[in-house]
């Protein structure tokens, strides 16, 4: 942007000063729910946040200075790359494996059974955890009826343990995927590293250009 003529440039002044927590993350999944107070007040709709805005317009600002952060927007990931190849499909294929594999472990299994036996009993009729989200996700606005769904949801998710067997197996399964491809995804990590240093060599470059 300083080659580009905006000499001023130094952010887009739109990124959060700290990155979000877990709290920002929906708690309701094949796991269950988790977290009595985001029932109370979330229900399975995420929190709504909003990216700081500039409090004033950049210096420059324009068509020239849109056209000139899009180019180097550009230029930058042409210059950074990604690790992308077989080593980053190996690892979504991995995760979605393990995901498969847990949910049909008979502990799990037997776990979102109880589950479900708990919810119907709270008078909540569903064949599983992810179809409560499905459900009241697709509203705009959070009702009374699903702040019970998610507070039932919680609480049967604590009765059954679903959650943490769940996670557990989870980390099982991706334990032992991890063993069987632990050549490919050492190349993988290390691909990673590498793209890391290479970032870290860019910023150090801009900064004293």
């Amino acid at each position: 942007m300083h080659r580009a003529g905006f000499t001023a440039f130094d952010s887009d002044g739109l990124q959060p000063a700290q990155p979000p927590d877990n709290a920002t993350a929906l708690p309701a999944g094949p796991w269950g729910y988790l977290g009595t107070e985001a029932a109370t007040t979330l229900g399975f709709h995420p929190p709504k946040h909003t990216l700081p805005r500039p409090d004033a317009a950049p210096a420059g600002s324009g068509e020239a200075y849109d056209t000139a952060r899009v180019d180097c927007d550009r230029q930058a990931a042409e210059r950074l790359g990604s690790p992308q190849g077989p080593g980053t499909e190996l690892v979504g294929r991995l995760f979605q494996e393990s995901l498969k594999a847990a949910g049909q472990d008979a502990r799990v299994v037997a776990a979102t059974k109880e589950w479900a036996g708990c919810m119907t009993t709270a008078g909540f009729e569903v064949t599983g955890p992810e179809a409560l989200p499905q459900r009241f996700q697709s509203t705009p606005e959070i009702t009374p009826a699903e702040l019970a769904a998610a507070r039932a949801d919680a609480d049967c998710t604590a009765r059954s343990n679903l959650a943490g067997l769940w996670f557990a197996v989870l980390a099982g399964y991706q334990r032992q995927l991890i063993d069987r491809n632990a050549e490919a995804l050492t190349a993988q990590r290390e691909a990673v590293r590498a793209q890391d240093a290479k970032l870290t060599r860019l910023i150090a470059e801009a900064g004293t250009s």
